[in-house]
């Protein structure tokens, strides 16, 4: 019996139908790639032209460099590009398009037109294709740049044509691609024109103007500026504040090289590093840039190259947190206080159902570096923190210890006196909050993690300088761990060593505590130090540097509770030391420190407005 072979080798149209339905999949997606390929081509001035959303025409007018009549011809044969030459260029990418597939596999389902010129040529090229098919070549009065007119998307393959939305439906999902395109690139001209009518024309302008442009005047005086830069990458862009919260998404936009890019890790990244301070069931605006160097990440893992993956996607995870934290360490974005505002009881809820919500789960290994090479430094923007700037400022300043603590100063010293017939500077609310008055309203802190970022930051600062003050103990404290809780002691004890204790291995899984860190009161230190180890396993998954780590841990669980009284010279020394720190907006989790009550909400509140 003769056999009958059964594979074959496809034939190029059909295969080129089959890449087709990889690369292009509606009309938004033939306005990308052709846009892309005009970018690379170094345009400066780019105009897109559609009818029937995209089904009828989508024309791409450029004045980059162009093409020659020999180039245009190879440009719509497949794995044709000017992007590769060896497979080295791959870890190197530094373009949008370079597998050589876009401008075939449009061709293989529409009836195009190229109208080319390169550069300072006397001749330009016109092309016409069918189906992929050329189906004629002429010469042309030379036109600096390229023009692309796609027709008739889909014409030779209906059952994919029938499965296109709405006109409208396909026209929105081009405005978004294009919306991309002029939020990455706000030094190019964009015009967009649908039938006929010039939808709108952005030229060349600043980041922050073309944001503006794009999502309206309501932005303006309400974007936070990112900026932080490590030696391993580079973040900034724009966040928006309390004002440009929204119920729904669609105004959150990632960016690698420029790229635009859909990744959950750090679009929680992003979210999360506004802490409690986003409502549940809102999202900020936010247009983020993240600048790597090529070798660093791979865009070749998907058709459509939106997803991409990193070689060190916790280290780039911890720099994109880490940044929009510090952008918002000034008072633009603390709380103001507004009817029906949640309490902390419920905050960790929130962050759970957040997670829930994105599809992002933290990692629970622990990162085993000590300080990573690429951790940049907290800072903070002096210019726009108008709170620390009033209360530095105050008139009446009164004087205060140089390391706050509840021991440190005795209850009964006399408190400072203001001048005659001027009120106390401070309150205490329920042995909880300190209040004080503003120009503007009331401030309210909570006294418990206003000692926490004190400490923290004050720990952080002990790393770097290696030489810690420590508290002799007059009776040394024995305390016996479980061998879980003595192997976390060993992983971190390096650490607390630095930050002040001397604790020595006594015998068997007994260790003896001898000195604490200056400023920690004497009370508990076994609790203390089993309340550190437990908060440093909860926040294992929370952060990759083991030092911030063990900051947070030993903050949260040495820092004056709930429910302690203060004298006012106390709590003065304390708003003082929190203004001193480079964050003093936010505990080391997240938390809001303070929350500002504007007058004009106590005025509503009253009815005066």
């Amino acid at each position: 019996m003769d056999r009958i072979n059964q594979i074959h080798v496809l034939s190029e149209a059909l295969a080129n139908q089959i890449a087709a339905g990889e690369v292009v999949e509606r009309p938004a997606s033939v306005v990308k790639e052709l846009v892309e390929n005009s970018l690379d081509a170094g345009s400066k001035k780019l105009t897109v032209i559609i009818k029937d959303g995209g089904q009828s025409l989508i024309q791409v007018v450029d004045n980059g460099r162009g093409m020659s009549r020999e180039d245009a011809l190879l440009a719509f044969q497949r794995h044709t590009t000017s992007k590769l030459l060896d497979f080295e260029d791959l870890h190197h990418i530094e373009t949008f398009g370079f597998r050589g597939e876009a401008l075939a596999s449009i061709a293989s389902v529409a009836r195009m037109e190229i109208k080319t010129t390169y550069q300072d040529d006397i001749v330009g090229t016109f092309l016409k294709l069918e189906g992929g098919v050329l189906t004629d070549i002429s010469d042309m009065t030379p036109v600096p740049g390229t023009s692309i007119a796609v027709k008739n998307l889909f014409y030779n393959t209906p059952a994919r044509r029938k499965f296109l939305k709405s006109i409208e439906a396909e026209y929105r999902q081009i405005l978004e691609i294009m919306k991309r395109f002029t939020l990455a690139f706000p030094e190019i001209s964009f015009i967009l024109i649908n039938e006929g009518e010039i939808i709108y024309e952005f030229l060349p302008t600043s980041p922050e103007q073309r944001l503006m442009a794009v999502f309206g005047a309501r932005c303006k005086n309400h974007l936070i500026t990112v900026d932080d830069k490590t030696s391993l990458a580079r973040v900034n862009g724009f966040i928006g504040d309390w004002e440009l919260f929204r119920r729904a998404r669609g105004q959150q936009y990632l960016f690698l090289n420029k790229r635009y890019i859909v990744n959950r890790s750090l679009n929680y990244a992003i979210v999360s590093g506004y802490g409690p301070t986003l409502p549940p069931g809102q999202f900020p605006l936010y247009t983020i840039f993240l600048d790597l160097p090529p070798q660093h990440f791979d865009v070749n893992v998907h058709p459509t190259k939106i997803e991409v993956k990193f070689a060190e996607e916790r280290a780039i995870y911890a720099i994109t947190h880490g940044a929009i934290q510090r952008a918002l360490n000034t008072d633009l974005i603390i709380p103001h206080a507004q009817v029906g505002q949640i309490g902390s009881s419920e905050l960790d809820q929130i962050e759970r159902d957040r997670q829930e919500e994105l599809g992002f789960t933290t990692s629970t290994q622990p990162f085993d570096g000590t300080k990573p090479p690429w951790a940049a430094p907290t800072t903070y923007k002096p210019e726009k923190d108008f709170i620390r700037k009033e209360w530095q400022s105050r008139s009446f300043q009164a004087s205060s210890p140089a390391s706050f603590s509840p021991r440190t100063v005795p209850t009964e010293a006399p408190l400072p006196t203001a001048p005659s017939g001027t009120p106390p500077l401070v309150w205490q609310l329920h042995h909880r909050y300190i209040l004080t008055h503003l120009s503007g309203g009331l401030m309210v802190i909570d006294q418990h993690v206003a000692h926490e970022r004190i400490l923290f930051e004050r720990a952080m600062a002990d790393f770097e300088k290696k030489r810690p003050t420590s508290q002799q103990l007059l009776f040394p404290e024995v305390i016996e761990l479980s061998p879980e809780d003595l192997s976390f002691f060993k992983e971190i004890y390096p650490f607390l060593e630095q930050i002040g204790y001397v604790i020595k291995e006594f015998s068997g899984r007994t260790i003896t505590i001898e000195a604490v860190p200056a400023g920690v009161k004497h009370a508990g230190e076994e609790k203390g130090i089993l309340g550190i180890l437990d908060e440093f396993k909860k926040g294992r998954g929370e952060t990759y540097d083991i030092r911030e780590n063990v900051a947070k841990s030993f903050a949260c669980k040495t820092a004056i509770k709930s429910g302690e009284k203060l004298s006012q010279q106390e709590m003065i020394a304390l708003i003082d030391q929190l203004f001193e720190t480079q964050t003093p907006y936010f505990c080391p989790h997240g938390r809001p420190v303070i929350i500002n009550i504007s007058l004009e909400e106590l005025d509503k509140r009253f009815g005066r407005i």
